[in-house]
């Protein structure tokens, strides 16, 4: 082997190694509190805020996704059923927020509310609290995906309500940030 194909090669393994030897890995979510995060065992989600319809999509993404080999197995915690039994080291808490949000009142007479429209875009915030100290330890965002395959086939169709499908992509989405982000939290607390 020649020196220049020698160097060239030794180029490229350092330029394809480089990445796992970065100090400070980005995170796509809010981590207050890095150490509390990294020594959570155990959490709950609390659905208590939710309407019955996100409810619905979020239970049957943990049934769906907490079977082997799926996300929520990915995620090191032990899941627990309630967070009414105060048993856990954190509760997670997911919230879908419409992207628009329209006036409603006039100008005499009440007072202008603001309300959420429901054909409007979302996202999806997912917050994990310490139940100790009900301090925020991590927060995260996320869209949906949208297919834009179809949206390139179909221009001109209008974009009714968020579909249920959209809406439990976010919470994958919300679940794969945070799983991400605990890896590298970990990572960076063992060097």
């Amino acid at each position: 082997m020649s020196k220049i194909t020698q160097v060239t090669l030794m180029a490229c393994a350092l330029f394809i190694a480089m990445p796992a030897f970065s100090r400070d890995k980005k995170t796509a979510g809010e981590i207050p509190n890095p150490r509390a995060l990294a020594d959570v065992q155990s959490y709950c989600i609390n659905k208590n805020e939710l309407s019955d319809w996100d409810r619905h999509i979020v239970e049957d993404f943990v049934k769906s996704e907490s079977k082997p080999k799926h996300l929520l197995t990915k995620l090191p915690w032990k899941l627990v059923e309630s967070c009414r039994d105060g048993n856990t080291d954190a509760a997670a808490t997911l919230e879908f927020v419409s992207l628009n949000t329209t006036r409603v009142g006039g100008q005499a007479g009440p007072p202008i509310i603001v309300a959420q429209d429901p054909d409007a875009p979302i996202k999806v915030v997912l917050s994990v609290g310490d139940t100790s100290s009900e301090k925020l330890i991590y927060r995260v965002e996320a869209m949906p995906l949208e297919s834009d395959a179809e949206v390139a086939e179909n221009p001109a169709l209008p974009q009714g309500p968020v579909s249920p499908t959209a809406r439990r992509d976010a919470v994958y989405h919300v679940f794969w940030a945070l799983i991400n982000d605990l890896q590298a939290v970990r990572a960076s607390r063992s060097r």
